[in-house]
């Protein structure tokens, strides 16, 4: 075994990872070298199965191993969780002899990347959701010896506080960042990544007739298209690498319609121990420099032609001059203007164009 860097100073950056979840990546590499081993983890297992950091020559077989079917046979991480101890624990403590010499996850996924040895602790996390940190070694290396798994245990404590402390950090922060949405008016709320609403603040609570922590406090929006909209965001936003989405919300009788941005925690501002996964945001139309066509048309239901038309009358074109710069007829103008006014509920021209006039259009580029 390697020789190992003195425990102090390993506690010190596990406690700084704590504060700043960017450093976890870090702290894995350092307890990895200490123990002369490959790279490591630290991951969740539960309903919001999410990877949390990796060493970077682990990032890759990490996220092949929590994407993949791979997951579904792991019994590694299986059985580090069954066993709930109170340390670290290695193969040979686990799985049998015949398991590591035959069992898939050994001799089709670990293997054929050069791995094969493991340390690994549970954590208790939030609701359902429980921690494993994994310190990997290569196949040739052989297995975690005693001494190496009672250093790991010395640093056990720590790592478990701080993964705790680190929940509360973010947690706090996020909570900090709707406070001061709310100083500016706007609605918004903090979601997991099954949707639930976990923190809200006072302008997102008065949006009850539009949007509300439902059944099993899942996030709802009454307009049922967009409902879908985001059940199908929440469902897709690993695919979207990070990036807000918007969705367009109908209004009703009472209330103007609105935006809703779903903005994901990502990366290294994503701890999954504060269950935290999502920001949502509550935008008014009346907001500036909000997408025109976009929004119009899912708001709406305007057909392509019916929002290049009511974008030019609200960059303050006329008929006749929509007409002549897409050379179509001034009576189709006419028939598309008609059809805006009607899908918006609203009688006259002037008044559409004044309920829209802060958004950013192309037309006035």
């Amino acid at each position: 075994m390697a020789d190992m860097e003195h425990p102090s100073f390993l506690v010190d950056s596990i406690y700084e990872a704590a504060v700043l979840p960017s450093l976890w990546p870090g702290v894995i590499e350092k307890v990895a070298a200490a123990t002369g081993s490959f790279g490591g983890s630290l991951f969740t297992v539960g309903p919001n199965h999410s990877a949390v950091a990796a060493s970077e020559n682990c990032v890759e077989h990490l996220d092949a191993l929590l994407k993949g079917h791979w997951s579904a046979i792991n019994i590694r991480a299986q059985r580090v969780v069954a066993m709930a101890e109170m340390g670290f624990v290695s193969d040979e403590d686990f799985a049998s002899p015949q398991e590591i010499a035959h069992h898939p996850i050994y001799t089709e996924f670990l293997r054929p990347r050069g791995l094969g040895w493991t340390a690994a602790t549970h954590i208790m996390g939030v609701d359902e959701d429980i921690a494993i940190f994994s310190i990997d070694r290569r196949h040739t290396q052989g297995a975690f010896d005693r001494d190496a798994i009672a250093f790991l245990d010395t640093l056990r404590p720590h790592i478990s506080r701080a993964v705790l402390l680190s929940s509360k950090f973010q947690a706090q922060a996020v909570n900090g960042s709707l406070q001061g949405l709310q100083t500016v008016g706007i609605p918004a709320a903090a979601l997991d990544a099954r949707g639930r609403v976990r923190l809200m603040n006072e302008p997102f609570l008065r949006l009850q007739s539009q949007i509300c922590a439902g059944a099993l406090d899942q996030i709802r929006v009454a307009d049922e298209a967009a409902n879908r909209l985001l059940r199908q965001a929440l469902a897709e936003a690993d695919r979207h690498n990070g990036s807000p989405m918007s969705i367009g919300v109908r209004g009703t009788a009472e209330e103007p319609p609105f935006v809703l941005h779903l903005t994901p925690l990502r990366g290294q501002g994503r701890d999954v121990f504060s269950g935290l996964a999502f920001i949502v945001a509550i935008v008014p139309l009346t907001q500036p420099g909000l997408p025109f066509r976009m929004l119009v048309q899912r708001l709406y239901d305007f057909t392509p032609a019916e929002a290049r038309v009511a974008e030019n009358l609200v960059a303050g074109r006329s008929a006749a001059q929509i007409a002549s710069l897409y050379r179509i007829s001034l009576e189709t103008v006419r028939t598309q203007t008609k059809s805006i006014l009607a899908k918006t509920g609203i009688s006259r021209q002037a008044e559409f164009v004044a309920r829209f006039s802060s958004f950013r259009t192309v037309a006035d580029e």
